[in-house]
């Protein structure tokens, strides 16, 4: 049997072999006799062989093998490289690509040494490239069968209060546990149309990867929707916390500065719904009113008055927030302890003796800046409860504007 024969034999046998990628680099690199990389776009290695009783070879970086003395193009068949090894004289390697349409799998490199002439090498390696290059694509295609497959059990998990036979037998199917309680985050892009540009599978394995848990990642028309296992055995406060946490951490490291989340409260099975209805009108009011210092907020911590921040004209919103505090925000800064205290007093379950604490100030100077508010404002925040609603929602436009007198979001969970 002829050299090149046994090779695209050998190759085509180890294409359908578990972990083909490295087997069709070792069955090349057993072929050549020589060591054998695959490495991905970025230079990272994907996969080394070394044949029995060679030395390891150690790779060039991209950047030397794409030299101008003899690049290779993307795409073109696998030509030879010279890389500059100083008193050594240099050393010549082989370079393929593995391309498909105008995506760049990675690229084979060897060095060429031995009695395999450099003609074979380089058939050699454009028919593992060819192999390697179905291989890349066949897992490409899997990868989105199974994201889809998972994206259309969560779509459905959302819309259902009850789980069908169906929808159980899929679950069974992915891995994705239904009797879990989840957390739903809702993100979306500042001044985007539906088409946002969050990377949705980026940021779900992101998020998945700092909570070490199950994620569900969906892109809608609206948004993106993440559906976030809640681990068993931890309070809801901390499992919210945490996901608001990851949300943030996840934005910052795809450094996306326009995305704002929101984070519903955890969910048991069958009230996902109810779950994106509150994430979607947190992320509305974070959209409707940004600040530099809010990218992920819970719903939690905007009430049931995140229905009205959400939904309502935003010049009439904005028109409440001054008839209710517009005397207090007029004092300038002179009134900063006064809107200080008011946000502690509705923090601390409008106990005065708590809200001094929180301001570690007494008691009396609370009751105080209490009656302040009442004479500048006419608001008796602390007997009548349609003044404290009042009071509360817009105090809560301003957190979300990221007043410096309010308390910010990041506190408030305790």
């Amino acid at each position: 049997m002829s050299w090149k024969l046994r090779l695209e034999t050998t190759l085509a046998d180890r294409a359908a072999a578990v972990g083909t990628l490295s087997c069709l680099i070792s069955a090349l690199s057993d072929m050549l006799e020589a060591t054998v990389f695959l490495i991905g776009p970025a230079g990272q290695v994907i996969s080394r062989a070394v044949p029995p009783g060679a030395s390891s070879t150690a790779i060039p970086t991209l950047e030397r093998l794409e030299s101008p003395e003899g690049p290779v193009a993307a795409g073109e068949a696998a030509g030879v490289v010279r890389v500059d090894g100083g008193r050594t004289g240099g050393r010549d390697y082989m370079l393929g690509s593995v391309v498909d349409g105008d995506h760049l799998f990675g690229w084979v490199v060897t060095p060429i040494e031995g009695s395999v002439s450099v003609a074979h090498v380089q058939w050699a390696v454009d028919r593992a490239v060819v192999h390697l290059t179905a291989e890349f694509v066949s897992q490409r295609r899997i990868a989105r069968v199974a994201w889809n497959a998972r994206a259309n059990l969560a779509r459905q998990m959302v819309r259902s209060t009850t789980y069908d036979a169906d929808l159980r037998a899929c679950a069974e199917y992915l891995g994705v546990d239904l009797a879990a309680d989840r957390v739903i985050a809702f993100v979306l892009e500042r001044g985007r149309s539906s088409g946002s540009a969050v990377d949705a599978g980026r940021l779900g394995d992101l998020i998945a990867e700092d909570l070490d848990v199950d994620i569900l990642t969906i892109r809608g028309t609206e948004g993106v929707i993440l559906s976030i296992e809640a681990p068993a055995g931890v309070g809801n406060a901390t499992v919210i916390a945490r996901c608001k946490a990851a949300v943030n951490k996840g934005l910052d490291r795809m450094g996306d500065r326009f995305a704002v989340a929101g984070i519903s409260s955890v969910a048991r099975p069958g009230q996902l719904r109810r779950a994106y209805r509150e994430a979607f009108e947190a992320a509305r009011c974070l959209d409707r009113y940004p600040s530099e210092s809010n990218r992920a907020i819970a719903c939690d911590e905007l009430g049931p008055a995140r229905l009205l921040v959400a939904n309502s004209n935003e010049q009439s919103v904005r028109m409440y927030v001054y008839d209710v505090l517009g005397d207090l925000l007029a004092g300038g800064v002179s009134n900063n302890d006064l809107l200080r205290t008011l946000q502690e007093f509705f923090d601390s379950g409008r106990s005065v003796r708590d809200t001094a604490v929180r301001l570690d100030v007494h008691e009396n100077t609370v009751r105080h800046r209490l009656g302040r508010v009442h004479d500048i404002t006419g608001l008796d925040v602390a007997a009548n409860s349609n003044d404290q609603l009042s009071a509360q929602t817009a105090l809560l436009i301003l957190r979300l504007q990221g007043h410096h007198a309010v308390p910010g979001f990041d506190r408030v969970a305790r």
